[in-house]
């Protein structure tokens, strides 16, 4: 082989290595949901959308509910809340983001005295399973907040009510993938607070 040959392989040979770092650069970004706008899209807690590809580098950092709660100095019951997909009891990802997002507010928060962590399950589903899937529920979350340094001895006290107390008005007529999105709030879990100065309460129902 030639000495320009030889280049010329090297130079092809550094292209493709700098088109796969491109590549990978763009698998990167792609972890969130950008919308048309090129801004990174948001659901209802004001967590990133992310989409199939989750990667290490996150375009989307947990930071803002803690700086809306630090405005507004209070929680609602969607701060308080996470869901689950359908018969499962493991955090997603996003309700990860929201929950590490609770617990610096929780950490912070020097009113708030106790975190009561109580679970819930949609109808779907015998009276017994779903107490045991609600527990499986609470448990986890109290074991995220421990976990991630909300040290509370309180917060372990944890409440599963299965599906004695729903909160969506679904129609029995149908089908069961429907209804099963139907459900989607019903699956969840709340982590109830109390403050010091007794009056303030939030209610998990």
């Amino acid at each position: 082989m030639t000495c320009r040959n030889a280049r010329m392989v090297l130079l092809t040979g550094l292209a493709l290595v700098g088109a796969t770092g491109m590549a990978k650069a763009e698998a990167d970004y792609h972890d969130v949901v950008i919308d048309s706008a090129g801004e990174i899209a948001r659901n209802s807690y004001g967590n990133c959308i992310r989409s199939q590809w989750l990667t290490d580098r996150d375009l989307c950092p947990s930071e803002n509910l803690v700086q809306r709660i630090v405005r507004t100095n209070e929680l609602t019951e969607e701060d308080r809340t996470v869901y689950f997909q359908f018969n499962r009891s493991t955090l997603t990802p996003e309700a990860k983001d929201h929950l590490n997002s609770l617990v610096a507010v929780l950490k912070s928060d020097q009113r708030i005295t106790e975190a009561r962590i109580v679970g819930f399950a949609d109808r779907i589903g015998s009276v017994s399973y779903n107490d045991r899937l609600s527990q499986q529920r609470a448990e986890t979350v109290r074991d995220f907040l421990v976990a991630n340094g909300y040290t509370n001895a309180r917060v372990t006290k944890t409440n599963w009510v299965g599906k004695s107390e729903p909160t969506t008005n679904c129609s029995t007529t149908e089908t069961r993938s429907v209804l099963i999105r139907c459900l989607h709030n019903d699956r969840k879990v709340e982590v109830k607070l109390e403050y010091s100065g007794a009056d303030r309460v939030s209610d998990a129902r």
